[in-house]
């Protein structure tokens, strides 16, 4: 069975978040609307917080290539889900 994971970079405010072991497609759904619902993660949850975008990139990379945090399936993605193309909102 394959992990469906990724290591996803995101920016917000400014700030470039890194999310390691992130669900490489949309994890959500809206019963009510019978649709997708948004993908959120807080920004709290992330694993660095970055001041450029080549620093997160920096860090993700180096995350998802560690024993501890690494090993993610897809690999390091900036904004979106890679397997759906799933937005994804970070939330304070």
């Amino acid at each position: 069975m394959s992990a469906n994971n990724q290591t996803l970079i995101k920016e917000h405010k400014g700030k470039w978040y890194v999310f390691t072991n992130v669900n490489a497609e949309s994890w959500g759904w809206d019963e009510e609307k019978n649709e997708p619902a948004p993908n959120r993660l807080f920004i709290d949850g992330a694993a660095a917080v970055c001041d450029t975008r080549d620093e997160a990139f920096e860090k993700a990379w180096e995350l998802d290539t560690n024993e501890y945090y690494g090993g993610s399936e897809y690999g390091v993605q900036f904004n979106r889900l890679c397997k759906d193309d799933g937005e994804v909102e970070l939330v304070e």
